[in-house]
């Protein structure tokens, strides 16, 4: 055979493995393609097993005419909660974003837009409670006059109450609680979540806290008397303290830093845990 026909044989040959070879990455394209789309329609049918999963709010506001000392009271399921006392008010005043959860946002909106927020007022009473289904719930913000004593009931969410002259008892199941600037008896259970109480002002009144799983924060208190009981965390006593008091702690540290003087009334007990007393003048004159 001579060469040119060789040549020719060996350039068609070469030239068909490379058409050959040009389709294949056409397949793979169509099979990665194939894959995404697999992919995508899997993840749409497991979000949609998974149910509902995205949020939505609606946020509606009222206010409800009390006089200067009302008795106030929330009953609420999910959702942080904030109670301020104000100077010369007369009224209780509310904000409440309501959240609930939908397939899609419209959806979520909606079923936001339908939690309901009910309110009755009986005399000088004034209840507020949320009802929703599953997965709802409310962030409130209550302004209400000093004189006012609260009741908070709240499931999840933190709770914040301050500038009071009236009594205040809050029940939260789940989150942290804040209390400040009372003139008043003070009563928290707080099964789980961290406890703060600071500038209580009472003579005659009463501090009760039930901790179940939290850290305690007291400072500046002055009661008639101090009950607090923690199952497990640890509490710190500080600035000042006037009254009688038992704080006991079963698994978890006391440590008080108060002036002698002022920590004389006061009895720490730790089951398993460590006390500690420091007598803040005592470090500053060493």
């Amino acid at each position: 055979m001579s060469e040119q026909p060789r040549r020719r044989e060996m350039s068609e040959s070469l030239s068909g493995g490379r058409e050959r070879r040009s389709g294949r990455p056409w397949l793979l394209v169509a099979l990665l393609a194939l894959v995404i789309i697999a992919l995508i329609v899997g993840a749409v049918i497991l979000w949609r097993s998974l149910g509902t999963d995205l949020s939505g709010t609606v946020t509606t506001s009222d206010s409800v005419d009390t006089g200067a000392d009302p008795k106030v009271t929330l009953t609420n399921t999910a959702g942080q909660i904030s109670v301020e006392g104000v100077q010369d008010l007369r009224k209780v005043e509310f904000e409440a974003t309501k959240h609930a959860l939908g397939k899609d946002p419209s959806t979520a909106k909606q079923n936001a837009a339908d939690v309901q927020v009910d309110i009755a007022r009986e005399g000088g009473e004034v209840s507020l409670q949320t009802n929703g289904g599953r997965g709802s719930g409310a962030d409130y913000v209550l302004r209400v006059p000093t004189g006012a004593s609260v009741e908070v009931e709240s499931e999840a969410g933190d709770v914040d109450v301050t500038g009071l002259n009236g009594a205040v008892s809050i029940a939260a199941e789940a989150g942290d609680v804040q209390v400040s600037k009372v003139k008043a008896s003070v009563r928290v259970e707080a099964p789980q979540g961290d406890v703060s109480i600071s500038e209580i002002k009472t003579d005659t009144g009463q501090t009760e806290l039930e901790v179940g799983s939290g850290d305690v924060d007291l400072e500046n208190l002055i009661v008639g008397t101090l009950e607090a009981s923690v199952e497990s965390g640890d509490v710190i006593v500080a600035g000042r303290f006037s009254g009688n008091g038992r704080i006991f702690v079963d698994t978890g540290d006391i440590t008080t830093r108060l002036p002698a003087e002022d920590a004389r009334e006061l009895t720490l007990e730790a089951n398993v845990g460590k006390v500690e007393r420091a007598d803040p003048k005592s470090s500053e004159e060493s």
